[in-house]
């Protein structure tokens, strides 16, 4: 491809202001703008013709030097073209940085002919500069830095369709291409707030496209092979500016995506497994620090000092008291173990199936880790001691601790064996984690070897028959109960089913009284969450117990080890093959041995924080012992303190308790965009629902005050939500005010969108009869999806 950014004709003459795009070097100074230009000249892409008036000029010209015009009117005669037509648009320092744009705030003009026209539209653009200074925009976005102004003088081009390309999506931060487009030039996305049309390429497969266009399907499959090209070699998400003429793509203009560091990706599609239900407080601030450090010191043993770029501690957060990840945690650690970052996706719960999808594949960045990275597997997989010791003294410890006679403890003493259980717990994570996934490695080697062999793993039942799991398992005791049970006579039956939670003397002396006795003794401390110490244990709910026992069934466990002539042929086979199983089998083993013991270990939890609670009441710091639930681990310390009020905790638990009951039948989606939790709102109040494009996240419920034009400016107060039928620059004040933005008209590059983003107020547009809707009305926005719902 010709590069039409260097000048033909005769020898070029010393220039003072002007520059090709192909010159412009790290040196010269020429604003973020002409500098993306450059790069993109630079590594092959088609841009039109540009020439770059450098800050120097602008600078003499405000310090009141009056040749600076003459001067630009000789450099411009030798550049441009008498059959070209021209745009002349800003570059100054302050636009198009990573954090905002300052979209639409300089001016621009189009269409411009001959050297003084040119030199009279540059001039214009270097007086918009004392009008931004003047506007709000400039003093919400940033400190009063001084603005150096340089300007792009650009060849016209003639399209047929022209538009805008994300190679991210710069709402929710999904790895997906975003197209719009516009007939004709492009300046109308962002300034008349026409209504693009949009494509959406996610994985080789369209999650969006327009139907009624097909035959610009292969324009904008190049744009999206071009863009992403490009943001590989820019090293980071790109909105890039293009058009075609029938011909060719011309790309227009790159920057970075704005406001996209801030966007966070949240699924509870794993959490919910491990702290399944509503969360409450105590509980909340007890176990994410103690998984969350295990998973740390794990990191740090496989990649050392790599870890410490790992925010673990971040790695959960609640919505509506349930647990959601940070996908963006995790897909830190994928960076730095040089996994994909987009597989996290897959993880959250976000399925697409196209070609392209993201493998779970280590990168070059593997390797540098691999030394330290084997060591540590090397270390783990003579870890069958330490569990063993694990499983000796810890039982030992949690024994200590469940034998102290709780009544003999004060507060003081209280908090005491609550620090140790964390001590102990913590490392009890560790333990539990890492014996997890030493199972799943030997597991999945014995599985694919015997796989590879033909043998069916699916008809064999490879589950380990010893005596340590039988004891640590209530699956088998629950059978023997209910086959103790089935033997007492209908009124001895009547007499364990009244008495249950105090077993009568006769009762006791049966078979079934003795295994039940002996059942809570070794089981009582489960629940029906092993995670979440606030709900009863078996031991406080025995008529639960007695349920389980009528309807139990036979325990899978008990029986033998299933073996066949192939698994027995593949055992004699080699050593090798006798090693994994045995290893897969003992390790099967060993996670259910430290997962039981970390559960009776984690289940104190609750004994002494009920027991602290009782004692707190008792001081007439709460009202209720099981209130303490209601109060983080460090507003309980506060609470001891003297550091908070005796009032402020019951009012944060008395809000916390509504809240909880009030959030009971509220359905969240498995995957939420950005901080702010989705709204939940009473169905009985639901009016009308407009559907739109969201293109800024969040949502907020509010007023609404419908803005045609300037006249009702003053109708905007702070917290309405701004109802538009488009937007122009000269609207940006209003976003001061408002807390979300609903358009007529528009998409991701109109100005309210790009406004909104940088402001952190949801905006929906595209929304059909926005303006219809009458002042005052309560809109719930829901920014993330572009829903619009009129509340009654």
């Amino acid at each position: 491809m010709t590069n039409v950014n260097r000048s033909p004709g005769p020898k070029k003459p010393f220039s003072e202001f002007i520059l090709e795009l192909g010159e412009i070097g790290k040196k010269h100074q020429v604003g973020n703008k002409a500098k993306n230009l450059a790069f993109l000249v630079k590594h092959g892409y088609n841009v039109p013709r540009t020439l770059v008036c450098v800050f120097e000029a602008f600078s003499k010209y405000s310090q009141g030097d009056e040749s600076v015009p003459e001067a630009l009117r000789e450099e411009l005669a030798f550049h441009l073209r008498r059959d070209k037509k021209y745009s002349v648009r800003s570059s100054a320092n302050i636009e198009d940085s990573t954090s905002y744009s300052f979209a639409g705030q300089f001016a621009t003009h189009l269409n411009v002919e001959g050297v003084d026209a040119v030199v009279d539209a540059i001039q214009r653009v270097w007086e918009s500069v004392g009008e931004v200074n003047r506007k709000h925009y400039i003093k919400e976005t940033r400190s009063r830095e001084s603005i150096e102004m340089a300007v792009i003088i650009q060849e016209m081009v003639n399209p047929e369709f022209s538009g805008v390309v994300f190679t991210r999506n710069p709402l929710t931060g999904l790895d997906e291409v975003v197209v719009e487009s516009v007939d004709g030039l492009g300046d109308a996305l962002v300034q008349e707030g026409v209504t693009p049309d949009r494509w959406v390429y996610k994985w080789g497969d369209w999650v969006e496209k327009e139907k009624d266009k097909e035959e610009r399907i292969p324009v904008i499959e190049k744009i999206i092979e071009e863009s992403r090209n490009l943001a590989e070699e820019y090293g980071a998400p790109l909105d890039l500016e293009w058009c075609y003429d029938g011909d060719e793509v011309y790309w227009l203009q790159l920057r970075e995506i704005t406001a996209l560091d801030s966007t966070k990706l949240f699924s509870n599609r794993i959490s919910r497994e491990f702290l399944p239900g509503m969360i409450k407080p105590l509980v909340w601030s007890v176990n994410i620090p103690v998984v969350n450090s295990s998973w740390k010191k794990l990191f740090s043993e496989a990649i050392g000092g790599a870890a410490d770029s790992i925010d673990i501690h971040n790695l959960s957060k609640p919505f509506y008291y349930r647990a959601y990840f940070n996908m963006g945690v995790i897909g830190d650690i994928f960076e730095v173990l040089g996994m994909p970052r987009e597989a996290l996706e897959i993880l959250a719960g976000i399925e697409a199936s196209g070609k392209d999808r993201p493998m779970f594949r280590p990168s070059s960045r593997t390797f540098v880790h691999l030394p330290r990275m084997l060591v540590t597997a090397l270390r783990k997989f003579m870890f069958s001691k330490a569990i063993e010791i694990f499983l000796r003294d810890y039982q030992r410890h949690y024994d200590r601790i469940d034998s102290v006679d709780l009544d003999t403890l004060n507060i003081r003493e209280t908090l005491a064996y609550i620090d140790e259980l964390f001590e102990l717990n913590t490392y009890g994570s560790y333990m539990v984690i890492v014996s997890q996934l030493l199972n799943s490695i030997y597991n999945m080697m014995l599985n694919g070897m015997l796989s590879n062999r033909g043998i069916n793993t699916e008809n064999l039942r490879l589950i380990p028959n010893t005596e340590r799991l039988r004891e640590s398992d209530p699956r088998s005791t629950l059978q023997q109960l209910h086959e103790a049970y089935s033997n007492l006579t209908e009124s001895r039956k009547e007499v364990a089913d009244e008495n249950i939670a105090d077993l009568t003397d006769e009762i006791k002396r049966t078979e079934f009284g003795e295994l039940f006795e002996d059942f809570m003794k070794r089981f009582g401390h489960l629940s029906d969450s092993g995670n979440d110490f606030s709900r009863p244990s078996w031991r406080e709910t025995p008529d639960l117990v007695l349920g389980m026992v009528k309807s139990a069934k036979s325990s899978e466990r008990g029986r033998a080890l299933d073996q066949n002539e192939a698994l027995k042929d593949f055992l004699e086979e080699s050593r090798m093959n006798k090693t994994i199983f045995n290893r897969a089998m003992r390790y099967q083993e060993y996670r259910e041995l430290v997962n039981s013991l970390y559960t009776y270990g984690y289940s104190q939890f609750r004994r002494y924080f009920l027991h602290l609670g009782s004692l707190l009441e008792e001081e007439g710091f709460i009202q209720e012992s099981d209130h303490i639930f209601y109060l983080e681990y460090k507003e309980v310390l506060r609470l001891i303190d003297g550091e908070l009020s005796k009032k402020s905790a019951q009012d944060r638990i008395i809000e916390r308790r509504n809240e909880m009951e009030e959030f009971t039948d509220f359905v969240l989606p498995e995957v939420i965009i950005g901080d702010a939790p989705p709204l939940n709102i009473d169905h009985r109040k639901v009016g009308e629902e407009l559907t739109g494009v969201a293109t800024s996240g969040g949502n907020y419920v509010g007023p609404a005050k419908v803005v045609m034009g300037i006249g009702d400016f003053d109708k905007i107060e702070e917290g309405d939500v701004l109802v538009i039928p488009y937007s122009d620059v000269s609207w940006t004040p209003l976003f001061s005010k408002a807390k979300a933005v609903v358009s007529e008209s528009g998409g991701l590059l109109s100005h309210c969108s790009i406004v909104a983003r940088e402001y952190g107020i949801p905006a929906v547009v595209s929304v059909d009869r926005a303006t219809s809707i009458s002042d005052g009305t309560t809109l719930a926005i829901d920014g993330n999806n572009g829903i619009v719902i009129l509340l009654e």
